[in-house]
């Protein structure tokens, strides 16, 4: 399903809910196969927010299933999507897959945003995550509700600001959720050495979209973002017009942490070489023949 086939309208539509049905069906696949595996699974973004946020599902669109895996049993959940035949192409990202499941394309990473940018792992917030049941009707990890503020908050900053409008909606409900917190939003944000991208986020939302609720979070970190450096470079990567290219090295390296920005450069070269060299592997093999 792609961008264009969906709109946000602010009004609970059939085509929203018929997608969160086929959703909460591969999920259930998905889950349930990687359990067989003993491969936990914490799903995040749309597929649970549209329960945690919203009234009723219907009002939230949704194109994708996003999950997070631990980086330990990453090669592993790889190697049982390929056997299932759900792999569906190569991506220039470390630690991320993507597959595609009775028709619906489900996003898989082992990282919080794009690898090295976040110093708090998959395997962090797999610890303070509970297990559940409901809504999906199959075992998995709910993100404790600060834990997917941050992801949600790093999706916003990866793509420059410039986001789809639920994925913009989500971030100014959870600000209201009565288990949201400033202060630990901002602790979590400060161990990952993200409080930057944290505060240009927070910023952005109270002060151009509607979402005062935000400014308690910036005004946590103080009236500017901690690192001079991250904030100057991700404001000239926006003057150029975020371009996607650009942003596979600049993103990962805006953080705090001038040890954090060399291991996201590493990253997103390492991702690179290895994305494209599989591309080329894969056009070379003989037709017919699959990784």
């Amino acid at each position: 399903m792609g961008t264009s086939a969906l709109e946000f309208s602010g009004r609970p539509t059939k085509a929203n809910w018929l997608a969160h049905v086929a959703a909460n069906r591969v999920f259930r696949t998905v889950a349930s196969a990687l359990a067989a595996d003993s491969i936990p699974v914490l799903p995040v973004k749309g597929v649970v927010t549209a329960h945690l946020l919203y009234g009723d599902i219907a009002l939230r669109p949704i194109r994708d299933i996003d999950l997070r895996l631990r980086r330990c049993d990453f090669g592993r959940a790889v190697r049982l999507g390929r056997t299932r035949g759900w792999h569906a192409k190569h991506v220039v990202l470390t630690g991320q897959v993507l597959w595609k499941v009775d028709g619906m394309e489900v996003d898989v990473k082992c990282a919080l945003g794009p690898p090295g940018l976040c110093a708090v792992s998959v395997d962090d917030v797999m610890r303070r995550a509970e297990s559940r049941v409901e809504p999906f009707g199959v075992a998995h990890l709910e993100c404790e509700l600060n834990d997917h503020a941050l992801m949600l908050v790093l999706n916003v900053f990866k793509d420059g600001l410039r986001t789809a409008p639920w994925a913009l909606e989500d971030l100014r409900r959870i600000v209201r959720h009565e288990r949201f917190d400033a202060q630990t939003l901002v602790d979590r944000a400060n161990a990952g050495r993200v409080a930057s991208a944290l505060w240009i986020v927070a910023n952005w939302l109270a002060e151009t979209q509607g979402a005062p609720g935000w400014r308690a979070v910036s005004e946590r970190i103080g009236r500017h973002p901690p690192s001079r450096r991250a904030a100057v470079t991700y404001a000239l990567w926006q003057r150029i017009g975020s371009p996607r290219r650009v942003g596979h090295f600049v993103v990962p390296s805006v953080n705090d942490d001038m040890w954090r920005c060399a291991v996201g450069l590493g990253y997103a070269t390492a991702g690179l070489a290895r994305g494209y060299g599989l591309r080329a592997v894969d056009a070379l093999a003989p037709r017919g023949h699959h990784r």
